[in-house]
């Protein structure tokens, strides 16, 4: 109890604590508690070419028999011409203050021509209120992309430094100065996403919002040490070593920049980031003639194209520095259902403010629960492997 009243005392000074106690753990069947779908059925923000997964796609959303939560776009039905794939979108209840660290443990994230998944949080206005991505990638790139969007209330850059082993790739955060694109820093890890993040056994992504700076790790599978498990009840973030990213509140104003933040995972198809040419060409074979993202490989047969695009996950834990951080971004509460078990097996583009509004209850298929928290850390463990299928 002294511990926890001295963190709370540093952060009533605008002092960032490193250790935060467990508010929250997302696992199993359990993971789904307190998530939700998004209002929209389709994906309306980033021009992907997906409708958002139900609970009525339990072939897209389940526990598998090893217990990890897959989360995969649809690779077994033949999409016609003007139609869309499904794909899973989800978002928490809850909103978290600055005070909130994040961490993913993955062994698996969704990778393919024309797949952009991303683990991300934002405010409820968009950009006023901020947006973090903690894990965004594209096609068969083998890197993350981390990413600030800020609007007008104050400056936020990031420049290459000592304190962080990311590369800066582009260094202001303000999204109308940026066309969208964020202020984005490059893992140089090339097992931090894709292929070589599943064949490495996957590994853990923590982010921290805290008042002094957003800061961002990943630590591949042979590295996560045995302080970040899903049984963990705390987590101290000043024994991760030097962060891949780090946006610094001297040269960040966090406090005027982001607002309370909610927390999303999805995956989406071609798009404004994953369909452009250029990029796309980077990883993938180029387009020919009048041939598009869309009619290249999301229409027609999916079983190919589409076997990677999944994640498997082991658990999100969230840890929290005070008992304020968080509350419900609804102001009723959700029905409770329960999830079974289910079948074995360059720069980047702002997400805009549509997926902010209040969302759709994770119904049927999926359990929630309603429950303010404290400012809030979080950890996401993610399993890689091959092919689902």
């Amino acid at each position: 109890m002294i511990g926890f009243l001295a963190t709370s005392a540093l952060f009533s000074l605008g002092v960032s604590a490193t250790v935060y106690p467990k508010v929250e753990s997302y696992s199993g069947t359990t993971f789904f508690d307190g998530w939700e779908f998004p209002v929209e059925t389709y994906d309306n923000t980033t021009n992907g070419d997906v409708f958002w997964a139900t609970a009525a796609n339990t072939s897209l959303l389940y526990v598998n028999d090893a217990n990890r939560v897959i989360l995969k776009v649809d690779n077994t039905s033949s999409v016609v011409y003007n139609e869309k794939r499904y794909a899973p979108k989800l978002l928490t209840k809850n909103v978290y203050e600055p005070g909130t660290v994040w961490v993913m443990d993955a062994v698996h994230m969704p990778y393919g021509c024309s797949v952009w998944p991303a683990f991300w949080t934002q405010g409820t206005n968009w950009p006023t209120n901020g947006e973090i991505d903690i894990v965004e990638g594209i096609n068969q790139r083998t890197f993350n992309q981390m990413a600030l969007h800020t609007g007008e209330a104050g400056t936020c850059t990031v420049s290459n430094s000592t304190s962080m082993t990311g590369s800066v790739d582009i260094s202001n955060c303000n999204n109308d100065a940026t066309q969208n694109s964020g202020c984005t820093v490059l893992d140089n890890d090339n097992n931090s996403y894709g292929e070589g993040f599943a064949t490495a056994g996957g590994g853990v992504y923590v982010a921290e919002f805290a008042t002094d700076g957003i800061r961002m790790w990943f630590l591949t599978r042979s590295a996560v040490p045995s302080s970040l498990s899903v049984s963990a009840s705390s987590i101290d973030t000043s024994t991760l070593g030097t962060p891949v990213a780090e946006y610094s509140s001297s040269s960040c104003d966090i406090a005027n920049l982001f607002g309370p933040q909610r927390l999303t995972i999805d995956i989406t198809l071609c798009g404004d980031f994953a369909g452009v040419s250029s990029l796309l060409a980077q990883t993938c074979p180029a387009l020919v003639g009048d041939a598009t993202c869309y009619t290249t490989y999301v229409i027609n047969d999916g079983s190919t194209t589409y076997a990677n695009a999944y994640y498997e996950l082991n658990y999100i834990n969230i840890y929290s520095s005070s008992s304020s951080s968080s509350s419900s971004s609804n102001s009723t509460a959700s029905a409770t259902t329960t999830l079974t078990a289910g079948v074995s097996g360059a720069s980047g583009t702002a997400k805009s403010s549509a997926s902010a509004a209040s969302s759709g209850a994770a119904s049927g298929a999926i359990r929630q629960t309603a429950g303010g928290m404290g400012a809030v850390a979080l950890v996401l463990g993610v399993l890689g492997f091959g092919a689902l299928f």
